[in-house]
Formats: C-alpha cells, sequence, structure tokens
C-alpha cells in the first residue's frame, strides 16, 4: 500500500513526504473488534494466535506451530513492506525499489492485509522479555505500524474511500528532487515509474466507492491538479535534453499520458464525485476511539481527551490576547519570504549550537527553495533525505508564496508574520524536524530507522517551537512569542475540531469558526485547516506528541535534580528513531540516570 501524498496544512507541517502522512503515522486496532494497544517494549506479550500453519494435511494445534526467529520475522516484515510500498521504501532512500509502483489491484490491497494480519499474530506470539531493548522496541514499534495500516485499510478503508491513497502513481518528484545517481540513470527509473503508473491508474476508479466524501474530494482534486502542472511543468524542464531522441520521445508520450490522466481523476473527481459527495469522512465516536488506539496506542474516554485539548487551547489563547494587545504582528513581503526564512534558519542553528540544545550528529544543512506546485496547498515543510539515502545529499526546507489568483487581502495574510516565521523555521529545521531527522539516520536498528510515529515526530517539532522560546530564543522581538503561541493555539484547535467533527456532529463551518475565533487563525487558513480535519483525523498528534515529552521532561527533572541537562534529555529523546513516546519513556529515564556518552 503506498504512501499517502502529501496533506494539506496552512501552519506546518508534515516532516516528509512520508506516511505521515503520512500521512502522516502510527498504533493499534484490527479489523472486527477493538484490539488491545500493543505491549509496550520489555512487557511480556498478550495472548495472540501464532501465524497459521503452510498447508499440513492436519493443521497444527496453535500452539504447536513453529514460531520465526524475531530477527528473521522481523527482517521479513520489513522486506515486504519495502516491496510493497515502493514510494515509501524511495523516501527512506532505498533506491533498489526505484522505477516501481504499488499493485492496486483490490485483490493485492486484500492479499497484504492478511499478511499484515498473520505478521501481527507472530509478533504478539514473541516474548519481548526475551530480548534485547533494542529488539524489543523493534517489535513493539512494528506492532503499532501494522496495526495502524490494518486500521487503515480495514477501518477506514482508504484505498475505497480516499484517492489521496494513489498520489504514488504521480509522485516522481523523487527522482528529480537529489543526485543520488546521475541524471541520466534518474530519469530512466522516473519513464519505468510512469510507465507502471499507467498500469496502474485505471485501478483508481475500479477501487474508489462512490459516493466519496465531499471535503476529501474537494482537496483531492486540488492535489491531482498539481501532479498534472508539476509533471508538464517541473519534469519537462528538469529532463529536456537527457538522453537520446528515442528516450526523449518515449519520455514525451508518457509524460504526457501520465499527467493527462491525473488531469482526467481530477476532472472526474470534481465533476462528477462532488457534487454528489456525502457526509461519510466522518469516524463516528466508536471509530474514532480506535484510532486513538491505532495511532497512539491511547484507550481514553472523548470526554477526558477533548478537556486535555480545550484546556491547552484556553491556556494558550489567554496568553496571546495578552500578548497581543502590546505586539503588533508585521510580515515580510512575498518576494522577501525565502531570504527572511534563510536568515531565521542560520540564526536558530547558531543558537541551537551556541546554548547546547541539543547535539547535532553531522554538519549538514538544509536548503531553502519555494515549494513546487503539486504540494502548494503546504504553506512550509521539510523534505529531507531518508535515513538510507547515502550521505551528502540536500533538504529542502520549502516556504510557500500565496497564490497569486486569490483575492489581495488573502494574499496578504497567508504571507506568515514574522513571529510565525520563525517559529515555522524552529518547527521544520533548528532543532526541529531537520535535526531530528539526523538522529534518526543513526538510530541502532533499521526498524527504528525505517518507522515513525505521528506523535513524535510532529510532537517533537512542535515541542520545540516552545521550548525554544522558553530559552530566549528571539527574546528581542516580542513577536517571536506571539507567533509560537499562534502556532500553539493552531495546534490546540486540531485537537478539539477533530474530535469535534468525527465524534461531536461538529461541521466545516463551526470548525472553521472556532480556528478564527479561538485560535487566532485567518479564514484562509482555517478553511484549509477544517477540510484538513476530513482526511486527517490524526492530526491532534503535534499537540499529543508536546504534552507527552514535557510531561516526561518534568519527570527527568524531577528524577536528576540539580543534575539534569536539557541537551542531555533531547539527545537521549532522539536516540531511537521516532516511535510513540510511551514505547521509550522508561528507556529515556534509564539513559539519563546512567554515564553520559560521548555525544555525536
Amino acid at each position: 500500500m503506498a504512501a499517502p501524498a502529501p496533506t494539506p496544512a496552512r501552519r506546518p507541517r508534515s516532516r516528509r513526504l512520508v506516511a505521515l502522512a503520512a500521512a502522516l503515522a502510527p498504533i493499534a486496532a484490527c479489523s472486527g473488534g477493538a484490539s488491545a494497544p500493543p505491549p509496550s517494549a520489555g512487557e511480556a506479550p498478550r495472548a495472540a494466535a501464532p501465524p497459521a500453519a503452510a498447508t499440513p494435511a492436519a493443521p497444527a494445534r496453535p500452539e504447536e506451530a513453529p514460531r520465526e526467529p524475531f530477527a528473521a520475522l522481523r527482517d521479513r516484515i520489513v522486506r515486504a513492506w519495502v516491496a510493497d510500498e515502493p514510494a515509501f521504501a524511495r523516501s527512506r532512500g532505498l533506491h533498489e525499489q526505484d522505477g516501481k509502483v504499488g499493485d492496486y489491484s483490490a485483490a493485492a490491497i486484500e492479499r497484504r492485509l492478511a499478511r499484515l494480519e498473520r505478521d501481527r499474530a507472530a509478533l504478539a506470539a514473541i516474548d519481548a522479555a526475551a530480548l534485547s531493548p533494542d529488539e524489543a522496541l523493534d517489535r513493539a514499534l512494528l506492532l503499532q505500524q501494522i496495526d495502524l495500516k490494518l486500521f487503515n485499510g480495514r477501518d477506514l478503508e482508504e484505498w475505497r474511500r480516499r484517492p489521496q491513497f494513489y498520489g504514488e502513481l504521480f509522485g516522481v518528484n523523487h527522482y528529480l528532487d537529489r543526485a543520488y545517481a546521475p541524471l541520466p540513470e534518474r530519469a530512466r527509473r522516473l519513464l519505468e515509474h510512469e510507465k507502471a503508473a499507467l498500469a496502474q491508474v485505471p485501478r483508481v476508479l475500479e477501487n474508489l466507492a462512490s459516493p466519496l466524501p465531499k471535503p476529501v474530494v474537494e482537496v483531492a482534486a486540488k492535489i491531482f491538479r498539481g501532479y498534472a502542472e508539476y509533471l508538464r511543468g517541473d519534469v519537462v524542464k528538469l529532463l529536456k535534453g537527457v538522453g537520446d531522441a528515442a528516450f526523449q520521445a518515449d519520455l514525451e508520450e508518457t509524460n504526457a499520458a501520465l499527467a493527462d490522466a491525473a488531469e482526467r481523476l481530477a476532472e472526474h473527481l470534481a465533476k462528477v464525485e462532488l457534487p454528489k459527495g456525502d457526509a461519510s469522512h466522518v469516524l463516528g465516536e466508536a471509530r474514532y476511539k480506535k484510532l486513538l488506539l491505532a495511532q497512539e496506542g491511547l484507550s481514553i474516554p472523548l470526554a477526558e481527551f477533548k478537556r486535555m485539548g480545550e484546556e491547552d487551547l484556553a491556556a494558550n489563547k489567554a496568553a496571546y490576547q495578552e500578548l497581543a494587545r502590546k505586539v503588533k504582528p508585521t510580515r515580510p513581503k512575498a518576494e522577501q519570504l525565502l531570504a527572511e526564512a534563510t536568515r531565521v534558519m542560520e540564526a536558530s542553528r547558531r543558537f541551537v549550537v551556541d546554548r547546547g540544545i541539543v547535539s547535532l550528529p553531522s554538519d549538514e544543512r538544509a536548503i531553502v527553495k519555494e515549494t513546487p506546485p503539486y504540494m502548494r496547498w503546504n504553506s512550509a515543510f521539510l523534505d529531507a533525505p531518508g535515513p538510507f539515502e547515502r550521505k551528502g545529499l540536500e533538504a529542502f526546507y520549502y516556504i510557500t508564496k500565496p497564490d497569486p489568483s486569490w483575492p489581495k487581502k488573502e494574499q496578504e495574510e497567508y504571507v506568515m508574520p514574522r513571529g510565525t516565521l520563525l517559529s515555522t523555521t524552529v518547527h521544520e529545521v533548528y532543532p526541529g524536524h531537520f535535526v531530528q531527522g539526523l538522529w534518526v539516520n543513526r538510530a541502532p536498528t533499521e526498524a527504528q530507522r525505517m518507522f515513525e510515529s505521528y506523535s513524535f515526530v510532529e510532537g517533537w517539532a512542535h515541542y520545540a517551537e516552545q521550548m525554544m522560546i522558553e530559552q530566549g530564543f528571539g527574546k528581542e522581538d516580542p513577536q517571536s512569542r506571539l507567533g509560537q503561541l499562534a502556532d500553539a493555539l493552531l495546534r490546540n484547535c486540531r485537537v478539539v475540531v477533530s474530535l469535534g467533527v468525527h465524534a461531536e456532529g461538529m461541521g466545516l463551518d463551526e470548525a472553521e469558526r472556532r480556528f478564527v475565533d479561538d485560535c487566532a487563525q485567518d479564514r484562509a487558513t482555517a478553511r484549509e485547516q477544517a477540510l484538513r480535519a476530513t482526511f486527517d483525523p490524526g492530526y491532534f498528534a503535534y499537540t499529543l506528541g508536546k504534552l507527552q515529552i514535557l510531561k516526561l521532561r518534568e519527570e527527568a527533572k524531577a528524577a536528576q535534580g540539580a543534575a539534569f541537562s536539557l541537551r542531555r534529555f533531547h539527545d537521549a529523546l532522539l536516540a531511537h528513531g521516532s516511535p510513540p513516546l510511551p514505547l521509550i519513556r522508561e528507556r529515556v529515564l534509564a539513559e539519563l540516570e546512567a554515564p553520559e556518552k560521548k555525544q555525536p
């Protein structure tokens, strides 16, 4: 199953073009009844059936079935995942999947889901107490990832309900963004990809079950138009003159056909599906609880979850309103955005190094660039090399300029105020996603480098915004604190709107009003964020992850007293990839008590 296309977000952000998007991210619930959350690292496993035996004449009883050793099981699951999801593999830097796309036939998708169910049972049967700490974490992480895949495939049926699921077919930017191989070789693989994609395009309409959720269709149509624009524009421009005449002719024909397919899909969604779209994006209470369990391992009453979001929102709103009475935000002009973002990025890096905020594992830098056309629903985000890429490849910090077709007032409002630009840059680069990605690259196991948790990745970056202000970054300009609070409010509203839309009957107009009235967002942002709730209900992960990290930091401070080091805490937190925080809580606290290791 392919990684979904990047999700819209007026403000930050998706770290990589991965299911963060994967879409956007990860934990526990299979098809059918609600399942228990996966055991955490070191926890005794819950009862579960082992994998089905091959083809015996008389099937063995479950307890007699041979069990695959953990290392072999883990490696087999990872290899199958990479083969199933070529786009995911490429995003992680595994280029043996170049030129390939997933099999999107309904039968193939069902086979993958069935195999994931068997693999989950086999993992659950492994005794975590008999594993090393890293193996136990790998097991817990794989359980989490599988459970989220099963939730998305079985409960949400995203392959039947969300056109964005098929974005891999048209997303060829990975072949062009970085020089991981000579351009002629990348161009050849891109052409192979496009031909494979054209063979799979008919599956999209075969699989989608009409009527589709109206707001999801609205966004999907924009996404596929963006793909068509990118294929006809950037791809043609960047590959002009590559290869011989025969190659150029083949590329021209194939690329044009794929662009036309994207355009036709966008037209179908806009003209056929949108008019009859419904409200089937709404999960309802039962599935929303399963989402919390699947993505975060949380079994929590929805009233308690709502209280968490509303209380943090109220505190940030009060602080914002008090400061807003004294501070008038200013904005750079649209043509100054890239230069201003570069200046703030370099200043934040110097601050991190000078203050010892967190160790930087390498001297690699990000490059500020204007957002390519098919990603312009996102105001700013990071696109970094995957953890398995060769060293020295570029990471891009994308900044989006306002659409010139918008009304002038909306264009002006879309340009981030300077305080928000500072907060955004911290979130995306230093010490946010970019720095966290450098740590992921040196995580101790392949699984820890491969898989990500939504709440850890976005929670760390969101936490970094607040932490940097606490440490004094930008203190010479009160707009810095105002921008940080504005972004905190944005994430607060994501919690209450996600819950409201999917479990409390909140309509999109009401959701938009909450972003404007309670969370200090402009009207264009509010509309985009309300729409995002319909296809990314898990975007509460920003606030949830931040609050989890703050709580763990307080635990570490209480345990260590005067010996507490912010840098050591951050280094310990980032040392194991980006799993959900509960999976590494005890390990982080234990490592802080151990003698300090040599820093990277």
